[in-house]
This record gives C-alpha cells, sequence and structure tokens, in this order.
C-alpha cells in the first residue's frame, strides 16, 4: 500500500512569520519518519510530500512569486512521488535545492537574509 500526507517545507527551518505553521509541519514530518518505520515490514510506502506555495484560493490574498506553483502542476508531482514511492518529496522538485541552502545557513546568517528568513 501506499500512504501520502501533505506537509510542507515550512517544516524544514523555522522562520519568523509562520514559524507555528512550520513547527507543525516538522512534527508532522517526524511522525511520518516513524510510521514509515513501523509500516516498513508490511511493504506499505510512507511519502512525506513537501509542498511549496500553491496557487489556490486559501493564497488569493498573498503577494505571487516565481516560488507559486500550479494546482494541476502540483498534483502531477505528487502522482510522481507516490507511484516511486518516495519517503519524502519536494513538490515541485526544484524546492529540494533551496531548502538544502534555507536548512544549512548558519542561524545568525540566517536571520540577517531577509529573503532565506521570509521576512
Amino acid at each position: 500500500g501506499r500512504i501520502g500526507v501533505m506537509t510542507s517545507v515550512a517544516g524544514d527551518r523555522g522562520r519568523p512569520r509562520n514559524y507555528t505553521y512550520g513547527t507543525a509541519k516538522g512534527a508532522l514530518n517526524v511522525y511520518l519518519q516513524g510510521l514509515r518505520s513501523r509500516l516498513y515490514r508490511a511493504n506499505v510506502a510512507v511519502t512525506a510530500l513537501k509542498l511549496g506555495p500553491v496557487d489556490t484560493p486559501m493564497k488569493v490574498e498573498h503577494r505571487k512569486s516565481v516560488l507559486f506553483s500550479q494546482p494541476r502542476d502540483v498534483a502531477a508531482g505528487v502522482v510522481r512521488a507516490m507511484d516511486r514511492r518516495a519517503a519524502e518529496a519536494y513538490v515541485p522538485g526544484f524546492l529540494r535545492a533551496i531548502m538544502a541552502v534555507v536548512r544549512n545557513v548558519p542561524e545568525p546568517v540566517f536571520q540577517r537574509i531577509g529573503a532565506l528568513s521570509n521576512r
């Protein structure tokens, strides 16, 4: 079987604008790691789908950037990740590289760079 759970890139690093949301998503990612291990012997794949911003009615008031994805593209990325039974998938895939930088910048530097900290 397969279980796919929509989480967020916000769970990869605490940022000042959405740290409560990011905390919830980060905790969900840890939960999914445990669930993945628990279900391993039953051959059930558990995929954490780490989405970036998606252009949906929920985000209608947000200023759009090049990072916003269209729902149809996100759906295709989710299907691809689920088909390959990925443990985690950044959707869209280019977010993996961006989030590697965001996760690994030392905190004192991160706090000074508004573009990374999402200020």
